[in-house]
């Protein structure tokens, strides 16, 4: 008759999982942990991050490609959710850039689909309007004046103070073009886009306390690593404490059986 033996519970299986699991985490805290007690003699706080793959993941580059009219000089550009005059913020936008023309008294008129912004010779704001005609596909320039297309077709000439609008069908209109924008325009607004940037010292920061994976529920990746620690230590000092009673219980069945 075959005897049944009690299954006993594989502590040794389960400590080699959890030390797997918790030697990547555990390594992060070591190596962030050793870098943040040197912040100042590395200079992690004034040092920013070029990166794009790590600023896409803080949401810190503009999505979409940009829209870029150019104006003599000047470049009006749409990127993300922001207008910039060059590489300087204009205003937040939500309606699609479609075009910018500086009129004969020097007002530069920058048009959306439902809006247009007027902006001094400075790049200043003066207003923004929304005249009755929108939506609006196309801005640009008669003789001086300022002439905008409906997605009607119709056609609407704006007078010397771009407060007042009446409908034109004049022919040969100098309708401002967007452009690709060059990559040396692309670099200086996408570091006006960023603010302040993204030291090294927040990232390191952020891998230490886990808020790199995610700002809400990131912290918890790193307690559990703590709290693998602590299960490791526990069944190691387990399996070290019943292996020493087999090997004493051994000696004492071959010492009383020869």
């Amino acid at each position: 008759m075959t005897r049944l033996h009690k299954k006993t519970f594989p502590w040794f299986l389960w400590h080699r999982r959890i030390g797997l699991l918790s030697v990547l985490l555990m390594i992060i805290l070591a190596i962030t942990g050793i870098a943040l007690n040197h912040t100042e003699e590395l200079q992690l706080d004034q040092k920013i991050i070029r990166n794009d793959s790590i600023l896409n993941w803080y949401g810190l580059n503009p999505k979409g490609p940009p829209i870029s009219f150019p104006l003599d000089k000047t470049r009006i550009t749409q990127w993300g959710d922001k207008l910039f005059y060059n590489d300087r913020i204009v205003t937040n936008s939500l309606d699609t850039l479609v075009g910018a023309v500086r009129s004969g008294n020097n007002i530069l008129v920058i048009a959306f689909t439902n809006s247009l912004l007027l902006l001094d010779s400075e790049g200043e704001m003066i207003e923004q309007i929304s005249p009755d005609f929108v939506p609006i596909i196309k801005l640009g320039l008669k003789d001086g004046e300022v002439i905008a297309k409906s997605t009607t077709g119709d056609q609407y000439r704006a007078d010397q103070n771009i407060v007042s609008w009446q409908a034109d069908a004049a022919p040969a209109i100098d309708w401002s073009h967007s452009i690709e924008l060059e990559s040396e325009w692309q670099q200086k607004i996408k570091l006006a886009w960023r603010g302040n940037g993204l030291t090294i010292e927040r990232v390191i920061l952020d891998l230490h306390s886990g808020r790199i994976f995610n700002a809400r529920w990131g912290v918890y990746i790193m307690d559990a690593g703590a709290i693998f620690i602590l299960l490791l230590s526990m069944s190691g000092g387990w399996m070290w404490w019943t292996r020493k009673q087999k090997i004493a219980g051994k000696k004492h069945f071959q010492k009383h059986h020869r």
